[in-house]
């Protein structure tokens, strides 16, 4: 009987917190970018130790499954005070109902356990998603997300440093190794979180071409973050942060000759410590002969085809797509594959059809578009909407190759509200870009 009281009290306690956070959720969007940025770190630092409680039905909560479940919390009750949605908005809905279906056909078919295991592919991007598209545009709170993201990345780089000891010097200081990226011992951060430090690193770029001290640090910071990710050697993240500065310098020519030099001295140290470390031993072939291994472009090319190859069974697959927890098996050059397709447009439409997929590409490629004539200079501090034609191109391409990070979802449902400004021929940042007030309802834009 006492066990049940405390077991009671425990569960009470629980949901007041909960109720509480939502609440805060709902008026600070500062708070949910703190959430899902700190989720980032914890995971890029525990790897497979994450703290975790296992519910009735052999389901694994993770400490980041709840504050995704926090943060789309409260998304959903701010978008129930949105009298009108806009178009991007919409689309938003559309993915969020298709995996909602599918998660319930999946738990109707394979058990909760297999649905929810494969949903968490899709959680982190479509709770921010959700979450800060209900948020009006502002300069200081995305500059106070900025903020974040960079202080965020200093700790991921110690990371890193503290990996790299351990691997070439043999000093290990109790922190977990990364269980993905075997195969080189200098890719000590699983290409996710590689891509967020080459994100954190793109923010500083409108900065170095000015010359106040606040602009010199963030230079300092995006080159030491260049290094950084020049090091990790994962080869999609080179790519997306090539389109990202060439993006950047299409549209604002004032940084050509600067970015450059940059881009340019960070390879130039990249190479010599490569070098230095032994990148290029036996045991770690250079990027040349290695890309054409297992578990690259050919190879996950020929397990998307099969993959695909499973829709056609009839068209209902191929409009809402297979239920979550179908799973992805599939055969590759003879050897037998299950993890996820390592690509997110792939993962979309077999578990939300074509209707999901279409939907995804106007919440990239349709965002690419319409923020593309967003005047470079717009803005004055950190992620202004000046640089989210970079981030989405970035984006664009990173889909191409992996799931979305957890801080993905922050770029995308910030960039649709920027977007409805733009469809009705308002400023990026309507007012002084003083701080909002405590309370905003998501209103229609």
């Amino acid at each position: 009987m006492i066990e049940l009281l405390l077991l009671g009290l425990a569960l009470v306690v629980v949901a007041a917190a909960g109720i509480v956070a939502v609440e805060a959720l709902v008026r600070r969007a500062e708070l949910g970018a703190g959430l899902l940025l700190g989720a980032t770190l914890l995971n890029a630092v525990l790897v497979g130790r994450v703290p975790a409680v296992t519910l009735p039905g052999g389901i694994r909560v993770q400490v980041h499954d709840v504050a995704f479940a926090l943060v789309l919390a409260a998304g959903i009750l701010r978008l129930l005070r949105t009298p009108r949605f806009t178009s991007y908005q919409r689309w938003v809905l559309v993915l969020a109902v298709m995996l909602a279906l599918s998660l319930v056909r999946g738990v109707m078919a394979f058990g909760i356990q297999h649905s929810v295991a494969e949903f968490r592919l899709f959680l982190p991007y479509i709770s921010g998603v959700v979450y800060f598209m209900t948020f009006p545009p502002s300069e200081w709170l995305n500059d106070r997300i900025g903020r974040l993201w960079l202080a965020t990345s200093v700790p991921m780089m110690t990371l890193v440093a503290l990996r790299w000891l351990d691997s070439f010097a043999g000093i290990d200081l109790g922190v977990p190794r990364e269980q993905f990226g075997a195969d080189a011992v200098i890719k000590v951060l699983d290409g996710p979180y590689t891509f967020f430090l080459a994100s954190g690193a793109l923010l500083t770029v409108p900065f170095w071409q000015l010359h106040d001290q606040r602009a010199r640090r963030l230079t300092r910071l995006g080159a030491l973050l260049l290094l950084f990710v020049v090091l990790l050697n994962r080869r999609t993240v080179w790519l997306t942060v090539i389109i990202g500065i060439a993006v950047l310098m299409v549209r604002g020519r004032r940084l050509r000759r600067r970015a450059v030099a940059m881009v340019v001295g960070a390879v130039l140290l990249s190479v010599a410590a490569y070098f230095a470390l032994g990148g290029f031993s036996a045991e770690n072939p250079p990027v040349a002969r290695s890309a054409v291994g297992t578990g690259t472009l050919d190879w996950r090319i020929q397990g998307w085809t099969e993959l695909l190859e499973g829709l056609s069974k009839g068209p209902t697959e191929w409009l809402i797509g297979e239920p979550l927890g179908s799973g992805f098996q599939r055969q590759v050059q003879g050897s037998e594959a299950a993890g996820e397709p390592h690509n997110f447009y792939v993962t979309t439409v077999l578990r939300t059809g074509v209707v999901g997929l279409v939907a995804l590409i106007a919440l990239t490629v349709g965002l690419l578009r319409a923020l593309w004539r967003t005047p470079p200079g717009s803005g004055r501090g950190l992620l202004a909407p000046g640089v989210f034609p970079a981030l989405l191109a970035m984006q664009v391409v990173w889909f191409l190759t992996w799931i979305p990070g957890m801080e993905q979802g922050i770029v995308t449902g910030l960039a649709i509200g920027l977007a409805a400004l733009r469809a009705g021929g308002r400023p990026p940042f309507p007012g002084d870009g003083r701080r909002p007030p405590a309370v905003t309802a998501g209103r229609g834009r």
